[in-house]
């Protein structure tokens, strides 16, 4: 019988973004606290990520994390887009534009992904699915007007916990982008296209202190 990962669990995952998000070192009670979870399970992560040189001592207690994108692609070993969420397909008469419009103006709850959000900060990025995150998708898609569809042109994806709305960006409009992390993440593992993610690397490797806090 196969057993889960220790590395494939939300908890880990809120670890895993702790440390993609902020550019600072880090103490256990630091990620403890960031990330919401219990020092057992930051330590159990912290140690496993160790070993795999991706986070490496800098003092007694204390780690730091040689290569963002090192660890966001072990991330992507563990957790996948298109495999450990739940996705539906819907259509919209008024088109990509007007929906997120109407998305920004709801109480729904929601985070942009994929193609959409990453061209916010990487406008070379070629055009893909509109992917929307949200708790509920039917109860989404009733505020949203869409009907269902047998194309992928607009996914909503019900996430298993919160990690995909963790530290969401807020554009003037008031709609909610996943973070640039978890953007990425979803590009690498089948939100859009093979190679839609390039844009949004090259972006985010040139630009960390814009998207690392």
């Amino acid at each position: 019988m196969s057993t889960i990962s220790p590395l494939a669990s939300d908890a880990a995952s809120l670890i895993f973004r702790a440390l993609l998000d902020f550019r600072t070192l880090w103490t256990t009670h630091d990620l403890v606290t960031t990330a919401g979870v219990p020092a057992q399970t930051v330590r159990r992560v912290v140690n496993l990520l160790e070993r795999e040189e991706l986070v490496e001592r800098r003092a007694p207690g204390v780690i730091g994390v040689p290569s963002w994108l090192g660890l966001l692609r072990r991330w992507n070993e563990e957790v996948r887009f298109g495999r450990d969420v739940r996705l539906t397909y819907w259509r919209t008469k008024h088109g990509a534009k007007p929906l997120l419009e109407r998305v920004a103006t709801t109480p729904v709850r929601h985070a942009v992904s994929g193609a959409c959000a990453a061209q916010m900060w990487a406008p070379a990025t070629p055009a893909g699915p509109t992917v929307i995150y949200t708790p509920d998708a039917r109860a989404a898609a009733m505020v949203w007007e869409l009907v269902p569809a047998r194309s992928k042109s607009i996914i909503l994806a019900e996430p298993s916990g919160d990690v995909v709305y963790t530290r969401s960006r807020k554009t003037d409009s008031g709609l909610r982008l996943a973070a640039p992390a978890q953007v990425l993440a979803d590009l690498l593992t089948g939100a859009a296209s093979a190679g839609a993610d390039e844009p949004l690397t090259h972006w985010m490797l040139q630009h960390e202190l814009e998207w690392r806090y």
